[in-house]
């Protein structure tokens, strides 16, 4: 699969929060999302995986109570980040992106979903409906800005449950489930974090497996560690023991699989090792 690892913004956190054994010093949160391609099935068109930040992220923060959202973790996202300019540069017009499949709704993850009106929204749908049961107080508690949501969203939602199964190894559940019927793009389930958190897994076109786990990890070195977020932030996820489990399982994978490239979504370093760089920001 052609693949685009692409960051789409950050914010501003406290080390400490993002990893258990941090300083406390504020550093950059990046947020990073994926355009996907099947080489042989151009009529496919093209494929995100979340969207990162995004304008509407700033639309949608603007009022209280929602302002407190980027007070509490303030975005800079440069004009060169933002998604539609990266795209464009890739040649991808936003009407070619015919599927979204989002790890998860947090808005970090869903802000650029109004840029691509023709594309279906994939996701759990756990994850939707908690979206759409809760009020705007109890939203922003976990997270979440509705807002941001397109207002045809549930015509365009296609809940993962109800693609084909598969037997999937690097699943902690050991399913999974095959986007595109050809077991070229297989979502990956990767519970606790939020509800119906989930990776998709693919081959790239040089020929390396890359599981891409939203935030299942905020980190390689969560992973590689293992060291899990704080338990202060961890009382925000939706299952602490589910997301210590689901960590555990990525920390025994890359044990025995270590060809197998992870990319959490928030962390420079493994961005640069799939680029080849070898060396992430400074």
């Amino acid at each position: 699969m052609e693949l685009h690892w692409l960051r789409v913004g950050h914010c501003v956190q406290v080390e400490a929060l993002a990893r258990r054994g941090g300083r406390v010093r504020l550093i950059e949160f990046p947020s990073y999302a994926a355009a996907i391609r099947h080489p042989d099935r151009p009529e496919l068109g093209w494929t995100l995986f979340d969207t990162g930040y995004a304008t509407h992220f700033l639309d949608a923060t603007e009022r209280l109570p929602e302002r407190l959202y980027r007070t509490l973790l303030p975005v800079t996202l440069p004009e060169h980040e933002r998604l539609p300019v990266q795209l464009a540069g890739l040649g991808i017009d936003p009407l070619d992106v015919r599927r979204v499949v989002l790890s998860h709704f947090h808005g970090d993850h869903v802000a650029g979903l109004r840029d691509h009106p023709n594309a279906q929204v994939v996701a759990g749908g756990a994850g939707l409906a908690q979206v759409r049961r809760l009020g705007r107080i109890g939203a922003l508690r976990h997270g979440l800005l509705p807002g941001l949501l397109p207002e045809d969203v549930a015509d365009r939602f296609r809940a993962v449950e109800e693609l084909p199964g598969v037997d999937l190894a690097v699943s902690p559940t050991g399913t999974g489930w095959d986007l595109l019927g050809d077991r070229s793009l297989l979502v990956v389930p990767l519970p606790g974090h939020m509800p119906g958190h989930l990776g998709l897994l693919l081959t790239a076109t040089d020929g390396r497996q890359v599981l891409l786990a939203g935030d299942a990890a905020w980190s390689t070195r969560a992973i590689t560690e293992p060291a899990p977020p704080s338990r202060l932030v961890g009382a925000g996820f939706d299952d602490w023991t589910a997301a210590l489990g689901t960590l555990g399982h990525l920390h025994r994978l890359h044990r025995a699989h270590p060809e197998l490239l992870v990319l959490p979504a928030h962390c420079d370093e493994a961005a640069a090792a799939w680029s080849g760089s070898g060396e992430p920001r400074p």
